[in-house]
Parts: structure tokens; C-alpha cells; sequence
């Protein structure tokens, strides 16, 4: 058994490790509901314990066979849990088990690689599936008749795990181009208010439902809304940024920092859905306008702390650059986001995953399609 003092220790050392990452820090409430939940989860204790463990041996020494070692773990906690999977656990423990695999899923997209991160992620939705089955206020009717689960009601559940698994389906569907793990539905209303992982990634809960709208399209959907893309296109463009005030300081560099990350967002996702959803190629005037935004707003945050949290716009930005001069830049800015492990995805794979688009169908600055980045993104990262 852990006691309530060696829980609360391991919790601090996670914080120390990872939440100077952050966007930003979250207020005093948010934060103590999240310790109180972690407290209370003996199993996500014990992968809170070992994230702790190998982000700092990583900061000591990446390469040290100890590092290896704790890499291991993973392994031995993940098979635990795919013992524990046969029993018929309560709604207790399979949040639990979710909220402990969904770390290690976290763990390694970071430290092994992208594969093995999107198996454990797998690996975590029939307990997902299995929790949210248990709130039927979550789930609305599809056009068709049948039920799914509803994006924004999940997004806004107050149970953490939740909104963690449709950050990360939403987040490997729209970078690795796959289809998304779970059916979703959606409304005209656009009512996605949930700012946990806002604190995290500074991606606002409207562009993330704009971007699950169009991994659904993707998929197959087109149930309304997903039948009228200029729907989403006029969402996207009325969104306004909310500043949101940290409890501590901040210089005015800080916040106009902060308000560039989160304005960015608005020309990724418009890229998203005129080149993933209307099909247009990358020579589309819309599409190349929102890369000139990107980057003038990258601009903003360049040599500051906060620009690790800028990688998804890099890609995006990447993607659909004809000049040479963008595509260096993309390049440089992937490159430097090598050991930050904030987002899933690491800097330097997706470099490489850009540089076979750019030598095969975009060579010379030509047109590419989002298909065209989906297939450089299989050759590069075979799932």
C-alpha cells in the first residue's frame, strides 16, 4: 500500500517533471481536483511514480541503460493491466486502470515511439468505451437511429479521464491521419467549454471539437453538421481567444506570447478543413494564407519558452509550404523540439516525415493533398 504521504510526494516529483511544461499553470482548483482524483488512484500512483522516475533520469542522462530500465516498467505495469482487463472490475477501478494506461500510453508516444504509444492508447478503449457507456446523458441520437457518444458532453464530463482519451484519439487522428477510435456526434451549438487541457496545450475546446468534426468526415461521417463544411468554416472564424488569467504574474510579452500560440490555432485548423475536408491541395490561396499567419505568429513566441507548444503548427504549416524559405523554417522549428515531450509526437520524426513529402510529390514547391502527407506519414511512421 502507498501511504497518503509517499502519494502525495510522488505527485509533487510529476509536477516538478512535467507541469513547468505546461501552457499554463492551472488555477488552485483545477489543480486540487486533479490531485484528489490522482490520490485516489493507487495504480495511476504508481505510473505517476515511474513518469517521475524516467523524466528525470532522461534530464541526467538520456542514454543511461537506467533509462532502458524504467522503459521496462512500462511494459510490466502494461501487462498488469491487460491481466486485470479479464475481470469484471467496478466502474471504480476501470477508471483507475484508464487513467493509469492513458499515462502510460503518454510515456511511451514520449519516450519509445509513436507505435508502441498508439497500441496502449488502443489498448485503453474498451474501459473507455465501458465508462462512458455508464452516463447515458453522454450519448445523443445519430440521424441513422443508433446512439453515440456525444463529442462535446464528453469533452466536458467532469471525470478527467474522459476528456484525456478524447484529447489523445482526437490528437493522433488528425497528426497520423487515422480514423478516430471512437463515433462521435456533434451539434450546430459548438458547446465545448471544458479548459483542462487548455491549461496544457493552450489548444481551445472549440478548435478541438472543429478538428474531431473533421477526423469524423474523414472517417465517413456526414451526419449534420459534418454535411456543410462552411458551417464549421464560420465557427472557426468567429472564435474569439479567451484570456485566461494565471494566478501568478506575467509580463506583457507572456500573454501577447500566449494569445499568438492561441490564435495560431485558428489557420492549423483552417488548413485542416480546406485541405482534409474540402480536398483542396496545398496551392489553394486559403490554405496559403493561413501559413503566412502561422508563421508571422510564430514569430511572436520564437526563442520563448513557450513556443514548444507551437509543434501541430509547424506540421500543418509544413504541409502546405511551397517556399523554401517556410519549409527551412518548419524544418528548424521540428528539429528544436527534440526532448521537449509535450506533445505526443516528437519534433524530429515528423521533420522526416515532412522531407518525404517535400522530395516526392511537393518537390519544387509543388501542390500536395492532405492524402499525399497521410501516405508520407505511413512510409515514415508504419503503423
Amino acid at each position: 500500500m502507498v501511504s497518503q504521504d509517499q502519494s502525495a510526494y510522488i505527485i509533487n516529483k510529476y509536477q516538478i517533471a512535467r507541469c513547468r511544461l505546461w501552457f499554463m499553470t492551472p488555477p488552485t482548483a483545477i489543480r486540487q481536483r486533479i490531485v484528489a482524483q490522482l490520490t485516489n488512484s493507487k495504480t495511476m500512483i504508481w505510473a505517476l511514480y515511474l513518469g517521475a522516475q524516467i523524466f528525470q533520469a532522461l534530464i541526467r542522462d538520456p542514454y543511461n541503460e537506467v533509462v532502458q530500465t524504467y522503459i521496462g516498467w512500462i511494459d510490466t505495469l502494461e501487462n498488469k493491466f491487460a491481466v486485470e482487463s479479464h475481470r469484471n472490475p467496478p466502474l471504480t477501478e476501470i477508471s483507475d486502470r484508464i487513467l493509469a494506461q492513458l499515462e502510460l500510453a503518454y510515456l511511451k508516444f514520449t519516450t519509445v515511439d509513436i507505435v508502441s504509444g498508439y497500441v496502449t492508447l488502443r489498448r485503453a478503449l474498451p474501459g473507455f468505451l465501458r465508462l462512458a457507456a455508464a452516463d447515458k446523458s453522454l450519448y445523443m441520437e445519430h440521424p441513422n437511429g443508433n446512439l453515440v457518444l456525444s463529442f462535446p458532453r464528453a469533452l466536458n464530463s467532469p471525470r478527467h479521464e474522459l476528456e484525456r482519451f478524447i484529447i489523445y484519439d482526437t490528437a493522433t487522428a488528425f497528426v497520423l491521419g487515422v480514423p478516430p477510435l471512437v463515433e462521435y456526434g456533434y451539434s450546430n451549438d459548438f458547446d465545448c467549454v471544458s479548459p483542462g487541457f487548455e491549461w496544457i496545450h493552450g489548444i481551445p475546446a472549440a478548435l478541438v471539437e472543429a478538428i474531431s468534426q473533421i477526423n469524423s468526415w474523414r472517417a465517413g461521417s456526414r451526419a449534420p453538421p459534418l454535411d456543410d463544411w462552411r458551417i464549421l468554416e464560420r465557427h472557426i472564424l468567429a472564435w474569439q481567444p479567451q484570456i485566461r488569467i494565471p494566478e501568478h504574474e506575467e509580463s506583457v510579452t507572456e500573454c501577447v506570447a500566449r494569445l499568438a500560440v492561441q490564435e495560431s490555432w485558428r489557420y492549423v485548423v483552417l488548413i485542416y478543413l480546406y485541405m482534409g475536408m474540402c480536398q483542396v491541395s496545398s496551392h489553394d490561396s486559403r490554405v496559403q494564407a493561413s501559413i503566412r499567419q502561422i508563421i508571422r505568429l510564430g514569430e511572436t513566441v520564437t526563442n520563448l519558452p513557450i513556443g514548444i507548444h507551437m509543434f501541430t503548427h509547424c506540421v500543418m504549416a509544413g504541409v502546405a509550404a511551397r517556399l523554401e524559405k517556410h519549409r527551412t523554417l518548419v524544418r528548424e522549428r521540428l528539429l528544436s523540439f527534440k526532448d521537449t515531450r509535450v506533445w505526443l509526437f516528437r519534433g524530429p520524426q515528423f521533420s522526416q516525415v515532412l522531407e518525404h513529402l517535400w522530395l516526392g510529390v511537393g518537390a519544387g514547391g509543388g501542390p500536395v493533398t492532405w492524402d499525399d502527407y497521410v501516405r508520407s506519414r505511413c512510409a515514415v511512421i508504419p503503423l
